[in-house]
């Protein structure tokens, strides 16, 4: 029996949530002093989309580009696609040596049931944008290194690309709860979704000690507490 895709999404955000644990914290603060716009002039070395976003509504886009120093400059993004749009976002330059035997594989593990494949650079760009826009109607702003990894991107034109986009769960939003949300953030997902396009207009899987799903009622009776 097919997994049902939302239980899918749920188990993707698990494997995408111990691939960034593994991004040292060396790693992060080398990575914050680090400007994308220095690196826009090197070519595109490859730009990355997982299926599991058309098919599961989350999943990874990344782009790098090749420096003549046997470095690779990389940008990559958690969407959620079904919500809340650019979940996670980090820029970093790596040895090209690196990227290969460590990021990439380490991407390619966490999306093994749906695959990876390359896309345009003007594709990924429009696809990152049009998820900031839908999480933003409903809300919700990107990570907090969206916009200075997003620069990565250069002058690459998102208007170039003639795929389109879909953006919710069957024409409406979709919440599943992530590894990291607690009752506080699954409160404020809910509540912000209530108020913007109103109660009975969106959809939500959140569970109870990872084994059944709660109720609206069930978790209003948590927030009271």
């Amino acid at each position: 029996m097919a997994m049902d895709p939302r239980k899918r999404q749920k188990k993707l955000q698990r494997k995408a949530q111990k691939r960034k644990q593994k991004v040292t914290t060396k790693k992060k603060v080398q990575s914050k002093g680090l400007q994308p716009a220095k690196y826009i002039e090197y070519p595109v070395f490859e730009c990355l989309m997982a299926e599991s976003i058309e098919e599961v509504g989350m999943g990874s886009v990344l782009i790098a580009r090749e420096t003549p120093y046997a470095e690779v400059a990389v940008s990559a993004f958690v969407v959620d696609s079904w919500c809340l749009g650019v979940k996670e976002a980090f820029f970093t330059v790596m040895r090209k040596t690196d990227y290969r035997s460590k990021l990439k594989p380490m991407l390619a593990k966490t999306h093994e049931e749906h695959g990876i494949r390359a896309v345009e650079p003007a594709c990924a760009r429009k696809f990152l944008q049009q998820a900031v826009a839908y999480a933003e109607a409903l809300g919700f702003e990107p990570a907090e290194d969206y916009w200075r990894a997003e620069k990565l991107f250069g002058d690459t034109d998102a208007a170039q690309c003639e795929t389109t986009f879909n953006f919710g769960r069957e024409g409406r939003p979709f919440y599943v709860q992530g590894p990291n949300d607690d009752l506080k953030v699954v409160r404020h997902v809910i509540e912000r979704l209530t108020e913007k396009v109103g109660e009975g207009n969106f959809d939500y899987l959140i569970e109870i000690d990872g084994e059944r799903q709660a109720s609206r009622e069930e978790l209003e009776s948590l927030w009271d507490r």
